[in-house]
């Protein structure tokens, strides 16, 4: 079996106030196979004018907003680009045609390579660290040591094998669908769980634990909506009002502020 397959690696085309944004734009592959399309976030992000189009890499002697080099960029894609063609090939020797969430699980699994700093310091043991070393230094109080607890529980059941260099933008993104889509989280708590995760990924790089930094760039759009206003009616407000002689006499500013509240919630 033969599965015909297309793998580009380009910027995301993205804009802002209606105009391309073209500093520090996020490295995108992109794999077409058998009428499907799957898009991958490779981590790595680049200026327009720094990127080769036609060569799909970076340009040679250029550096990222984080100081990775090109050299480091284009291995790094090569690499992304020889996993996928492994991956097809392994399907076409089942003789399968695999489905993209097949695809990007296989492709997942292949980013784990576990190295020698990894086994040295290991994610989970060093949060404990953290947590240990923060808690003492900030004296936190019992609820802080709970919202952390929680925090490393999210982190096991996402991933109980994950290490420092596992969190490219890839892996972000995933952890971001997770807490959404499995633990059904609003965006706003969301985005809380990401500044504890980053408060930790940055204390990691300050130790030497870590040279792993995607998280600094790491900005995904999470809409939060507002809180809802409710006015008071009228008779909501006259019971108010009359409630006791010392609230007519504390509050007869603020209840013309309401009332105007009001008057304008019914025009």
């Amino acid at each position: 079996m033969n599965i015909k397959r297309n793998i580009i690696f380009s910027l995301e085309s993205r804009k802002k106030n209606g105009k391309p944004i073209v500093i520090n734009v996020p490295i995108r592959m992109r794999v077409m196979y058998a009428g499907q399309r799957i898009e991958f976030t490779t981590g790595y992000r680049i200026d327009a004018a720094k990127w080769d189009e036609a060569a799909q890499r970076a340009k040679n002697g250029c550096t990222n907003k984080l100081k990775q080099n090109a050299s480091q960029i284009n291995n790094d894609l090569s690499k992304y680009y020889a996993d996928i063609q492994t991956i097809f090939k392994e399907f076409e020797i089942a003789e399968t045609i695999p489905i993209p969430r097949q695809v990007k699980t296989a492709f997942t699994e292949k980013q784990k390579g576990k190295s020698i700093a990894t086994l040295k310091h290991p994610f989970f043991e060093r949060f404990d660290d953290f947590v240990k070393e923060r808690g003492a230094k900030n004296d936190w109080t019992f609820s802080t040591y709970e919202k952390f607890a929680s925090v490393k529980n999210h982190l096991l059941a996402f991933d109980k094998d994950i290490q420092f260099n596992d969190w490219n933008e890839f892996r972000l993104t995933d952890y971001v669908n997770y807490l959404r889509a499995e633990k059904k989280m609003r965006n706003s708590t969301i985005d809380n769980q990401l500044d504890f995760l980053r408060w930790f990924l940055r204390w990691a790089v300050e130790r030497g634990y870590s040279e792993n930094r995607a998280f600094d760039a790491f900005k995904p759009k999470l809409k939060t909506t507002r809180k809802k206003v409710i006015f008071l009616t009228w008779e909501e407000l006259n019971r108010l009002r009359d409630y006791t002689p010392y609230l007519k006499a504390r509050n007869t500013l603020s209840g013309c502020g309401m009332c105007s509240c009001s008057v304008a919630s019914q025009v």
